[in-house]
C-alpha cells in the first residue's frame, strides 16, 4: 500500500495500480475533450465551405436548397452546444475541482451539464439519420417501403438515448424499482449505438447497391467518380466508425472515448457533405435514378445538360443549312456549265 499526501487534501491509501488507473482515466477524459475540440474545428471548416458553395452557384432558384442549408446550420448549432457542454465539464473537472488528481477523479459534473449533452445527442441523431434516410428515399425513387426499417430504428435510438439521459440526470435513490430493474437488465448505451448502426448499415448497403446498379449502365461514368459517389452518398465512413465504436463499447475499452468523439464529428460532417453536394447541384438528378439513365452523377460545370443538348442541336441545324446551301450552289454551277457546253 502506498499513501500519497498533497497540499490541498489527504489522499486515501491507494495502491500504485489504483493510482495508475485513476490517472489513465483522467488522461483519457482530457484527451477526449481535446479531440472533441479538434474535430469540431474540422467540422466548422466543412460547414463554412458548404453554404458558400451553394450560395455562390449561379442560377440557384430552387428554394429547397436553402432549406437544406438550414438543416446543415441547425445540425452544426446543435453540435456546437454539445461541444460547449463537454468543454464546460472539462473545465469543472480539471480546473475548478482539479486541485489534485483525487478531487478531479471524484468531481461531479452536475446534472446541468449532463442534460444538455443528452438533448444534443438526441437532436443530432435525429437530424443526421434523417438526412441519410432522406437520401436513401430519394435514391430509391421515393419508396417508403425501403426506408421503413431505418425510420423505426432511428426512432428507437432516440428513445434509447433519452433513457440514458434519464438515468444519468437522476440519482439512484430517486429511481423507481422498475427503472432500476431495466437499467440493470438492458445496456441502453450499447442498444443506442446498435440501433444507429442498424440504420446506417441499412441505408449504406441500399445506397451502394443502387449506385452500382444505376452506375453500371452509365457509359460516361468513370470508376473514381463512382467511388467518390459511393463514399459520399452512402456515408460509408460513418458506418465504419460506428461499427468500431460498438465493438469498443461492448468491451468497455477506454479508447472507446476517442472513437466516440470521432463519431460525433463525422455524424455532423457526413450529412453536411451529402446535403451540400445535393444543394450545390453536383449530385445525380432525382429523375436519373433509373436503370435506363446514362447521365453522370458528377458534373463540375455550371451549364445544364439540356442547355448543352439544345446548343448542339442548334449548331447541327446551322451546319445542315450551310451544307444544303452549298449543295444547291454547286448544283446551279454544274447546270450552268452544261448549258454553256451545249451552246458551244
Amino acid at each position: 500500500m502506498a499513501t500519497r499526501t498533497y497540499s490541498e487534501m489527504a489522499i486515501p491509501e491507494l495502491t500504485d495500480s489504483q493510482i495508475k488507473v485513476i490517472f489513465l482515466n483522467l488522461d483519457a477524459e482530457f484527451n477526449a475533450i481535446m479531440m472533441r475540440a479538434l474535430t469540431h474545428g474540422i467540422y466548422t471548416g466543412v460547414v463554412a465551405v458548404t453554404p458558400w458553395a451553394v450560395v455562390s452557384r449561379k442560377n440557384c432558384q430552387n428554394r429547397s436548397r436553402y432549406f437544406l442549408v438550414f438543416i446543415i446550420l441547425l445540425l452544426y448549432l446543435v453540435a456546437m452546444v454539445g461541444t460547449y457542454g463537454e468543454w464546460t465539464e472539462g473545465v469543472s473537472t480539471f480546473i475548478t475541482n482539479g486541485k489534485n488528481f483525487w478531487e478531479a477523479y471524484n468531481s461531479d459534473p452536475g446534472k446541468r451539464s449532463l442534460l444538455p449533452l443528452g438533448i444534443e445527442a438526441i437532436l443530432s441523431t435525429i437530424l443526421a439519420d434523417a438526412t441519410l434516410i432522406w437520401r436513401c428515399w430519394t435514391v430509391w425513387g421515393r419508396s417508403w417501403c425501403i426506408v421503413l426499417i431505418p425510420i423505426v430504428c432511428t426512432t428507437l435510438a432516440a428513445i434509447s438515448r433519452g433513457i440514458v439521459t434519464y438515468y444519468s440526470t437522476l440519482d439512484v435513490e430517486h429511481l423507481p424499482p422498475q427503472a432500476l430493474y431495466l437499467e440493470n437488465v438492458v445496456n441502453w448505451a450499447v442498444l443506442y449505438t446498435s440501433l444507429i448502426m442498424a440504420t446506417l448499415l441499412w441505408c449504406t448497403i441500399l445506397i451502394v447497391y443502387r449506385i452500382l446498379k444505376v452506375g453500371g449502365v452509365s457509359a460516361g461514368m468513370r470508376v473514381y467518380h463512382r467511388v467518390i459517389e459511393i463514399l459520399i452518398e452512402s456515408a460509408a465512413l460513418y458506418s465504419a466508425v460506428i461499427v468500431i465504436l460498438l465493438v469498443f463499447e461492448v468491451r468497455n475499452e477506454a479508447v472507446g472515448g476517442y472513437i466516440q468523439e470521432l463519431a460525433i464529428a463525422i455524424r455532423g460532417i457526413m450529412p453536411t457533405v451529402v446535403v451540400g453536394r445535393v444543394a450545390a447541384g453536383h449530385a445525380r438528378p432525382d429523375d436519373s435514378w433509373s436503370e435506363g439513365s446514362t447521365a453522370s452523377s458528377l458534373r463540375f460545370g455550371n451549364r445544364a445538360i439540356t442547355q448543352d443538348g439544345s446548343q448542339r442541336s442548334t449548331e447541327s441545324d446551322i451546319s445542315m443549312r450551310d451544307l444544303e446551301e452549298g449543295l444547291a450552289i454547286a448544283a446551279d454551277g454544274t447546270m450552268h456549265d452544261v448549258e454553256i457546253r451545249g451552246k458551244i
